[in-house]
């Protein structure tokens, strides 16, 4: 079964689906509202098996002398939300209320940073995923919106396939790539925090909230790194442990300074498709071949 249908096609059978129980041959079911806190707790024991409950995961840090602490979070509250109003009427999905608070430990030094230690934000999520599979809901997908988390992400999807026989997809909302030719080679490996993508995204999502006067070409110490090392790398192949500043002692990394916003809508629209597309293949996947774990296994 597909279930894709375009953005903007879905609005006119919203209202044929969304908030009405559909009637089967043997149970009343209720497809799920946009919103999880939207639902009446009774509501919750008629959705359908195939219902897909949303965790977007964020931080709210330090992205340099340009970019407000909110980024994270913006970019991950304010793309989910667009990918709701474009949920095709036909796909079972609701969004559950955002995690803002991160593991942000590697940008302590600068102030107006909130930081979850890793051991912390691993039971929180672990814990709202119990939460969610006692409500009836077996698939969960784990929205992440910052690089420093998607370790804690992994661990907290295996754990509870394990405990509670979910189906928990880990994805990121950069992922889903970036316009060819649209950025540099540079930007797309070293430009990892408030550089040319993150900053033309907050132009396109809340310009109110950039000072491009103060954006500028932070460049990376990997990518200095990368012209006498093999191996090595910040992020990459043979990582290391790293705090910000020893990126950049501004905060941030990535050519700032030629953001626009025309650059960031094209990213957002991208994201938010593919997106899109990834609900569809959650919500069709066969929960049979999560098979139970049994003594004769391994025999």
């Amino acid at each position: 079964m597909c279930w894709l249908v375009l953005p903007g096609a879905c609005h006119s059978t919203q209202e044929t689906t969304e908030d009405k129980p559909m009637t089967s041959s043997s149970e009343t079911v209720f497809w799920p509202k946009k919103r999880w806190c939207d639902m009446i707790s009774r509501q919750f024991r008629q959705l359908p098996p195939e219902t897909v409950a949303i965790l977007p995961v964020a931080a709210v840090e330090q992205h340099g002398p340009h970019l407000p602490v909110y980024v994270d979070a913006c970019i991950n509250e304010m793309l989910l939300d667009k990918a709701m109003e474009a949920l095709p009427a036909t796909v079972p999905a609701t969004a559950l209320p955002i995690q803002a608070v991160g593991k942000s430990e590697e940008h302590v030094a600068y102030p107006g940073t909130l930081t979850l230690s890793a051991q912390t934000l691993t039971q929180v999520l672990i814990e709202i995923g119990e939460s969610v599979a006692r409500s009836g809901v077996k698939r969960l997908v784990l929205l992440n919106s910052h690089g420093g988390q998607p370790q804690i992400l992994d661990i907290v999807a295996r754990t509870l396939r394990r405990t509670h026989g979910m189906f928990v997809v880990c994805v990121g909302w950069s992922r889903f790539g970036v316009p060819d030719g649209m950025f540099t080679d540079e930007e797309r490996r070293y430009g990892i925090h408030g550089g040319d993508i993150e900053t033309s995204l907050m132009l396109h999502l809340r310009p109110d909230l950039v000072e491009m006067e103060r954006a500028d070409n932070f460049e990376p110490w990997p990518q200095k790194l990368a012209e006498t090392a093999k191996w090595l790398e910040a992020e990459g192949r043979v990582g290391f442990g790293w705090l910000t500043h020893d990126i950049h002692p501004s905060g941030a990394a990535g050519n700032a300074g030629i953001a626009t916003a025309e650059k960031g809508e094209a990213v957002a629209n991208q994201w938010i498709k593919g997106f899109l597309e990834l609900l569809v293949e959650i919500a069709e996947y066969p929960l049979d071949r999560l098979r139970p774990i049994t003594e004769d296994l391994g025999r």
